[in-house]
C-alpha cells in the first residue's frame, strides 16, 4: 500500500472516531431521559404542604436574586415570570440587583426605573412576592458582605451578587439565580422545595438545564445553531457531566443560603463566578450540586461577535479555575488534584480535539487538492456511505430545530421560521467556527494575553411576554 493510500485510511480512520463521538448524544439521551426525565411528575402546593407536614418539616422560604446591569428591555418581563412561579407568594421574594453606574450612562430608559415601576405596580396590585430593588454603590468593593472603597470598582456578575447577598430576608433558606432575561418553569420552586424537604443532607446545591433559544429568530445563523446544541448539552450532556465535575451554570441555579453565607459569597474577580463557586463549594464544604429537571429559556448572543467574545469569556474564565485552585494551599491534597484533572479534561483537552474533529474535512480537501491522497484503498461502495454520514448531522439539527426546541422560540410567523430552516445549512461554516473561542483562549493563554475583565453580553430586547411550556 502506497503512502497517500495511507494517508487517506488515515484520515478516514479520524472521520469515523469524530463521528463515535457524535452517537455518544444517543448514550447521554438513554441516560438523562432514565434518571431525571423521565421521573419529573406533576407537583402541587398541596402535596409539598402535605409532605412538609408528614416530614415534620417547614416549606422552605426562598430569595430569588437576579443581577441587571443595562437589563431595561428585559427586566420586566423576568419580574412578571418569576412572580407567577407557582409557590406560595409569602415564602419567596424576587431581589433584583441594579448598577449604579447605569444611571451615568446617560439614558433615558433604565433599568431601575423598570423594576421601581415594577414594585409600585405589585404594591397595588396584591398577591404578589415581594419584590426588592438594591442598587450596587459604584465603590462597593465586590466582597460578600464588603465595602465602599470611595474609588470606582468594576462591575462584575459577581460582585453584583455578593451585594445583593446582603438584603435576602433573615429567613431565607435558599437562593435561586436567574439571568436578567431568564423564564424558568413556573413549577420549579415547588420542585426545589420537594427536594429539600427529602433530602436529609446538608450543603445542597441544585443546577438546571438552560435553552438559550427564546430570540432563536432573532440570531445570525452561525449563532442559531450554536443555540440548538447549547440547548441539547444542557438537556442531555449536562447530567452525565455533573456526575464528574461540581459544574453549576450560574442561571436556573439554587443554593442553601447558610452555604453561601460559610463560603463567603461569589468570587467577585472571577470571569465564570458560577464554575469557580461550584468548584470552592466542593473543597471547603464537600458539596455536589445535583442536576434538576426542569427547565429555563434564555437568549444567545445574536451574533458570532458577540458570541466569541461570551465564550471566550467562558474558556478563559475555566482556565482562570484551573490555576486559581491549583496555586491555593489551603486545598491541598487528592480531592483537589483529582478534581483540577478532571477540569482539565473537560476544558483544554476537549476543546483541542474539538477543534481538530473539524479541521479535518478542511485537511481532506487540502491533501486532495495537492494529490496526497488515494481513495482507492477503500471499496465505492464504503466511501459513498462515508459521504452519507454528513446527512446524518444535517438531519440532527433539523431535528433539534423542528422537533425539539421550536417550542420555546418566541416565533415571528411562517416566512421567518421557514428561512432560519434555510439558514442551518450553513452548519458545517459554524461546526469549524463554534470551537474558535475556545481555541483562542488556549492562544491568549499561551501570551498570557487572556481575557481579565468581566463583559456584559447584550440582550434581544423583548416587549411581550413568551409563555413558558412545560417539556
Amino acid at each position: 500500500m502506497e503512502l497517500p493510500q495511507l494517508i487517506y485510511l488515515g484520515v478516514i480512520g479520524l472521520y469515523l472516531f469524530f463521528f463515535l463521538l457524535f452517537l455518544r448524544y444517543f448514550v447521554w439521551r438513554h441516560y438523562s431521559n432514565k434518571h431525571y426525565w423521565s421521573k419529573r411528575k406533576v407537583l402541587s402546593a398541596f402535596e409539598l404542604e402535605k409532605l412538609a407536614e408528614e416530614k415534620g418539616k417547614k416549606l422552605p422560604m426562598f430569595s430569588i436574586l437576579v443581577p441587571a446591569r443595562e437589563e431595561a428591555d428585559v427586566i420586566g418581563q423576568t419580574i412578571e415570570h418569576l412572580a407567577g412561579l407557582n409557590y406560595p407568594h409569602d415564602l419567596f421574594e424576587i431581589i433584583v440587583i441594579t448598577d449604579e453606574k447605569e444611571l451615568s450612562s446617560g439614558k433615558s430608559h433604565t433599568t431601575q426605573q423598570v423594576v421601581e415601576d415594577k414594585i409600585r405596580e405589585f404594591t397595588t396590585r396584591g398577591n404578589c412576592p415581594v419584590l426588592k430593588h438594591v442598587m450596587v454603590p459604584y465603590d462597593f468593593d465586590g466582597n460578600f458582605q464588603g465595602q465602599g472603597l470611595g474609588k470606582p470598582v468594576p462591575s462584575t456578575k459577581g460582585r453584583a451578587l455578593n451585594y445583593g447577598l446582603s438584603f435576602i430576608d433573615g429567613s431565607s433558606d435558599i437562593c435561586g439565580f436567574y439571568d436578567a432575561e431568564s423564564h424558568p418553569e413556573l413549577d420549579v420552586l415547588l420542585y426545589i422545595a420537594q427536594e429539600w424537604i427529602n433530602s436529609e443532607k446538608s450543603n445542597r446545591i441544585w443546577q438546571g438545564p438552560v435553552f438559550q433559544v427564546r430570540n432563536f429568530f432573532y440570531l445570525s445563523p452561525i449563532t442559531r445553531i450554536a443555540s440548538l446544541y447549547q440547548a441539547l448539552s444542557h438537556e442531555w450532556y449536562m447530567p452525565v457531566l455533573m456526575k464528574m465535575l461540581p459544574f453549576v451554570g450560574g442561571t436556573n441555579l439554587f443554593i442553601e443560603s447558610d452555604l453561601l453565607k460559610r463560603i463567603k459569597g461569589f468570587d467577585c474577580k472571577a470571569l465564570t463566578e458560577d464554575l469557580e463557586i461550584g468548584v470552592r463549594a466542593y473543597l471547603a464544604e464537600g458539596a455536589w450540586p445535583d442536576y434538576f429537571p426542569y427547565i429555563s429559556t434564555e437568549q444567545t448572543p445574536e451574533n458570532y461577535r458577540s458570541f466569541f467574545r461570551q465564550r471566550l469569556r467562558w474558556a478563559a474564565g475555566h482556565i482562570q479555575v484551573i490555576e486559581k485552585f491549583k496555586n491555593t494551599p489551603e486545598y491541598a491534597g487528592p480531592k483537589k488534584n483529582s478534581l483540577l484533572k478532571t477540569l482539565l479534561l473537560k476544558g483544554e483537552v476537549e476543546w483541542t480535539l474539538y477543534q481538530i474533529a473539524v479541521l479535518v474535512p478542511l485537511a481532506v480537501i487540502w491533501l486532495s487538492y495537492k494529490g496526497l491522497i488515494d481513495p482507492s484503498a477503500l471499496p465505492d461502495g464504503f466511501r459513498i456511505f462515508l459521504k452519507s454520514l454528513v446527512f446524518i448531522y444535517f438531519g440532527f439539527t433539523y431535528y433539534l430545530y423542528i422537533v425539539k426546541y421550536y417550542r420555546y422560540m418566541k416565533k415571528r410567523g411562517a416566512v421567518n421560521s421557514l428561512m432560519a430552516l434555510i439558514s442551518l445549512l450553513v452548519l458545517p461554516l459554524a461546526g469549524f467556527l463554534l470551537p474558535l473561542p475556545y481555541t483562542g483562549a488556549l492562544i491568549l493563554r499561551a501570551f498570557n494575553s487572556q481575557p481579565r475583565a468581566w463583559v456584559k453580553t447584550p440582550r434581544t430586547r423583548e416587549i411581550a411576554e413568551v409563555s413558558m411550556k412545560k417539556a
